[in-house]
C-alpha cells in the first residue's frame, strides 16, 4: 500500500467555486481507479501549505495507471492554475512499522 501526497498553497484572489470544480473532478477520477483505497483531505490550522490532499492505493503501479492518464494529466494542469508551491511526495510503508499502531 502507498500513500500519494498532495501538498500546496492557494494563488491569492483564487475562485474557489472553479478550484473545487477541478478537485471534485480529479477525486471522480481516484474513486473510479483500480488499486484505490480511500482518500483524505486536509487545511493545515497554522499556514503554508494550505492543503494537504492524500490517497491511499494498493500499490504503485495503480498510482501511476491513474496518473499516466492523458484525462488526468490534463486535469492536474487545470489544478495548477489555482495553486503554488505544489509538492507530490509518495510514501510507503516504514519495513520496521509496516502497520499502524492502534489502542486494543
Amino acid at each position: 500500500m502507498i500513500e500519494v501526497a498532495f501538498t500546496y498553497d492557494f494563488h491569492p484572489n483564487i475562485d474557489e467555486k472553479a478550484y473545487a470544480q477541478v478537485a471534485k473532478k480529479a477525486t471522480s477520477m481516484m474513486l473510479q481507479a483500480e488499486g484505490f483505497i480511500e482518500f483524505h483531505a486536509h487545511r493545515n490550522l497554522t499556514g503554508s501549505p494550505h492543503v494537504r490532499r492524500t490517497s491511499i492505493w494498493k500499490s504503485l503501479k495503480h498510482w501511476a495507471a491513474l496518473a499516466q492518464q492523458p484525462e488526468f494529466q490534463d486535469v492536474t494542469a487545470e489544478f495548477r492554475k489555482y495553486v503554488t508551491n505544489l509538492q507530490v511526495t509518495l510514501w510507503g510503508p516504514s519495513p520496521l512499522l509496516p502497520e499502524p499502531i492502534r489502542p486494543e
